[in-house]
């Protein structure tokens, strides 16, 4: 079964578990936000699929729904 190509990894995203797994002791579920990974270890884990980058509009809503909620929304 062939596979989509995978667009280019940029470090500075968010990245997202699309299975489960352990790392360093800890059991990351799919959906999960995955954070301090060293850049190495997560570029072999998005080439495995492990992980996938967060989409662009996701990353945004996260950002002003984080806003809104500092700010006291109403």
């Amino acid at each position: 079964m062939a596979y989509r190509s995978l667009p280019q990894l940029n470090r500075e995203a968010r990245f997202i578990a699309n299975r489960a797994f352990l790392y360093n002791g800890q059991q990351i579920q799919p959906g999960d936000l995955v954070v301090d990974i060293p850049a190495r270890r997560l570029r072999q884990l998005y080439d495995l699929r492990q992980v996938t980058m967060a989409p662009a509009a996701a990353q945004h809503r996260e950002a002003s729904a984080h806003g809104a909620a500092r700010k006291g929304k109403r």
